[in-house]
């Protein structure tokens, strides 16, 4: 791992070190899918960053599909890790809407497996793609 994308991963492993506790209540895990978001948003950037140096001004949005299919990580991704990153913006769309209800994220076990795939997804970023010089390379950040 380079020396661009570790604060970054470390953040990502931070958010999701501890899986939620069986006995999470409904209203706590909306927070804890926060958590889950953002770590799947930093594991993105952080090969980005490594490629690029930084994250360019026009990737700086919250749409991680777009984010993914318009630098080519989407093409390197597994499809689990795929409907992850889909999963968590269509989380952060219908909590952006005042309106909507919260998602339903009521089922703690659910909320595991994706804790799960998302500590997956960190060391995918890190070790097949920031870590495969080939396929960091063929990203198109700039």
């Amino acid at each position: 791992m380079s020396f661009y994308a570790e604060p970054l991963l470390r953040e990502a492993r931070e958010r999701v070190r501890s899986l939620p506790s069986q006995a999470t209540p409904a209203s706590a895990v909306s927070p804890n899918f926060d958590q889950l978001a953002e770590a799947v948003e930093k594991a993105i950037r952080a090969a980005l960053v490594e490629n690029h140096g930084s994250v360019p001004q026009q990737l700086n949005h919250g749409q991680l599909v777009s984010i993914c299919q318009s630098t080519g990580v989407w093409d390197v991704l597994p499809p689990a890790l795929k409907g992850l990153i889909q999963e968590v913006e269509r989380y952060r769309s219908k909590n952006l809407k005042p309106s909507s209800p919260s998602v339903d994220r009521d089922s703690s076990e659910q909320l595991q497996k994706y804790f799960i795939v998302a500590r997956r997804l960190i060391d995918y970023m890190e070790f097949h793609v920031i870590g495969n010089d080939s396929v960091l390379k063929r990203l198109k950040v700039a």
